[in-house]
């Protein structure tokens, strides 16, 4: 028998976007492809210090989740200060990037969805990457996922360091 209706909305699969967020949810209980739009600016980035920063994007719903594979295609502006030509690593996971590193490898759930990719700028170029990592989220644990990003970053730092873009994911 033939699925009659692969797209469904996001009351229907469960997923809840933060602001600066929208999604688009395809597919059936059986396995879900979500789409998350970006246009947010990440918290406060203080100068000529290494600092991880991360934004929530969404929200999967309760129980015990797979997440496997996903892709992004984000792009950070600088609004204030000089960092265009910081190139920080950015990643997806399900904890937010906070505390004095550079990379976000340091910890794995600050990239456990998406590895942390280095960034050409900080003057609007998209971060293209693909992975194929599965994440088991338990029951109990937190379904929350987060946009993340870390530099040593330039001497001014940004108060509103601009996020744009996609980035998705294959759940059940």
């Amino acid at each position: 028998m033939a699925r009659q209706n692969q797209m469904r909305r996001d009351d229907q699969s469960g997923i809840s976007a933060s602001p600066g967020f929208t999604t688009e949810t395809f597919g059936t209980p059986e396995g879900y492809r979500t789409i998350v739009t970006a246009l947010t600016a990440f918290p406060a980035i203080a100068g000529g210090a290494n600092l991880a920063v991360g934004k929530k994007a969404v929200t999967l719903p309760a129980g015990a989740r797979r997440v496997k594979g996903s892709n992004m295609s984000l792009a950070m502006k600088q609004t204030q200060g000089n960092v265009t030509a910081d190139t920080p690593d950015l990643g997806i996971g399900t904890t937010i990037g906070s505390g004095v590193v550079a990379v976000l490898g340091g910890t794995a759930a600050f990239e456990d969805i998406l590895t942390g990719q280095t960034a050409a700028d900080c003057n609007g170029t998209a971060t293209v990457a693909a992975v194929t990592t599965e994440l088991l989220i338990a029951a109990a644990a937190s379904h929350d996922i987060y946009v993340n990003v870390a530099d040593g970053w330039a001497a001014s730092g940004d108060t509103g360091l601009l996020l744009s873009g996609t980035f998705e994911f294959n759940w059940r």
